[in-house]
Parts: structure tokens; sequence; C-alpha cells
């Protein structure tokens, strides 16, 4: 989990450097990011093998807390990227192609 954790902070710093945006409230931003998205990371699976719904010690159906705690964490490090401006759909292009001019164009402006 460490590992994922060093990987994550070595990654958004990077992108705070890279962009100018380094100060010292974005690193302890920049700490919780990579500390949530190492838990998640060791969640998540857990949280996928035994769905929000486990059998209780009363053979019960019950909600997993498991389940809840990788919501969170979800939500979590939605806001983290939010505040360090790490877009994970930043590559996508922001607008379609434009079009080649036709002879229509000039009646519809």
């Amino acid at each position: 989990m460490a590992e994922v954790a060093k990987e994550k902070w070595a990654e958004a710093v990077a992108h705070l450097i890279e962009n100018g945006w380094l100060t010292p409230s974005r690193l302890a931003v920049a700490d919780r990011y990579a500390r949530a998205y190492a838990e998640y990371e060791a969640l998540h699976p857990l949280a996928a093998a035994e769905g929000p719904v486990k059998l209780g010690p009363n053979k019960g159906e019950v909600f997993s807390f498991t389940w809840s705690a990788v919501e969170k964490l979800n939500e979590r490090i939605a806001k983290l990227e939010a505040k360090l401006k790490i877009d994970p759909q930043e590559d996508a292009p922001a607008k379609p192609p434009e079009k080649p001019p036709t002879a229509a164009d000039a009646y519809l402006d």
C-alpha cells in the first residue's frame, strides 16, 4: 500500500510542479490524495468480491462497511483531484473538430 501511495504522491507533486501550482497547502492535499488512493486500491478488490450486501452473523443480510468505505473514498478522491486540478478526462477533446466550410454556411450565418 505504501508503494501505491508513494507513486501517486510523486505523480501529484509532478503535476503541481509542471503547472506551477506547488504550495504547502497543495502538498498537504497531495498527501491526503495519495493516502486515500492507496487505501482505495487496497479495499476495492475486497468490496467488489463481497458486494454491497453480505451475510451477517445471524444469517441475515447486512450492509458491507467495506463497500461503504470504498464509496466514500471514491468521493473523497474526486474532491481531492478537483483541488489538485487533476482531471481524469483531461485527455478527451474539449470540442469536436471544425468541419470544413460549405456553401450553405453563407445562408446560415
